[in-house]
């Protein structure tokens, strides 16, 4: 049985495929995380689809595919403009709403009648009378202007929308310890996620590339993470989690390709991941994780690269999310 903190951290191995795992009600095989919901525990599961940059056509095709192969978590936004296609596939698979878990964002910086009509209209374009996890998708608008009140304004109205139903819990993406400690002042449920950009290369980085990943932890906020093969990283670094020197010598003990290597050490640490591929034996790759463990050893030369570096950010030691609301643009996913 695999024995997971809310915080994120893992006291067990995860279990190999097959194996009854707590709390978890989804088929497919794939094991879940608890989160602090609204009304109590939800189950996340450890691996979801990722669908940034994709259209809805694509998104569509792509989640056809990865539920055929046993996934069972989608992950999408308002500024995707995908969400139409999630529901056409949800639609067409004709799958029952406890069976699946969506995961949906608003924009960050919207005052309260705003973040109530964006998050409406995520469920109108899902189809869907609920959602089992909004975020708020960063901690200012997208041109990083924001503030500590828009900030408690926007998570105020969030809450009570998700109190009428339409959520099962809450979180936020892209933020950091200041950003949280704000929505902490006013919040009246659990952050249960924050979503971030964290991959090997990021291990012993500091708090400003991770968005103070251990504060998180302290809190009990799970920590998520999003490009978990470092894909919108400039060339060379988008390959390297997939055929690097690391991670492609790890795999080759196990059997494994490099990037289910990069994979593992996530959820082998109780991160889940959101790995993005349209292509089934990809999909498949990238969730075939839990009949191997990799060793204390390997785990340790994992969390002490340093390369792939941050991505997006302003420098390779820093990911830009903490200066958020004085700093320049940074990339969003």
């Amino acid at each position: 049985m695999a024995r997971l903190l809310t915080a994120g951290f893992l006291l067990a191995a995860l279990p190999c495929r097959g194996q009854d795992v707590t709390g978890s009600h989804l088929p497919g095989g794939i094991p879940v995380v608890p989160i602090r919901g609204i009304n109590g525990q939800v189950d996340l599961p450890m691996v979801g689809l990722g669908t940034w940059q994709y259209n809805s056509s694509v998104t569509e095709k792509a989640i056809v595919s990865a539920f055929a192969l046993g996934y069972r978590h989608i992950d999408t936004a308002f500024v995707y403009e995908n969400q139409l296609g999630v529901g056409k596939a949800l639609r067409k698979m004709n799958i029952e709403r406890d069976e699946f878990f969506v995961t949906s964002k608003i924009p960050g910086g919207l005052n309260a009648s705003a973040t109530v009509a964006t998050a409406d209209q995520c469920l109108k374009d899902l189809g869907l009378k609920s959602v089992d996890l909004m975020l708020i998708h960063f901690p200012a608008d997208f041109g990083a202007k924001g503030s500590k009140k828009e900030r408690q304004t926007e998570w105020k109205a969030l809450e009570a929308w998700a109190k009428s139903g339409k959520a099962r819990a809450l979180g936020v993406s892209h933020y950091c310890q200041r950003h949280i400690e704000d929505v902490l002042e006013v919040a009246t449920v659990p952050i249960a996620v924050n979503q971030v950009q964290y991959h090997v290369g990021m291990g012993s980085a500091s708090h400003l590339a991770t968005d103070d990943r251990d504060f998180m932890r302290k809190k009990g906020i799970l920590y998520q993470s999003f490009s978990p093969l470092c894909g919108p990283c400039n060339p060379p670094d988008n390959k390297e989690l997939i055929s690097g020197k690391l991670v492609t010598e790890i795999g080759k003990a196990h059997n494994k390709t490099g990037s289910q290597v990069a994979l593992r050490w996530l959820v082998q640490q109780g991160i889940p991941v959101i790995p993005k591929s349209d292509v089934a034996a990809h999909q498949k790759t990238n969730s075939d994780l839990f009949d191997f463990k990799l060793t204390r050893k390997e785990m340790a030369r994992l969390t002490a690269a340093t390369s792939p570096a941050v991505g997006g950010g302003p420098s390779a030691t820093d990911s830009g999310d903490c200066g958020i609301d004085e700093a320049p643009e940074v990339m969003v996913v």
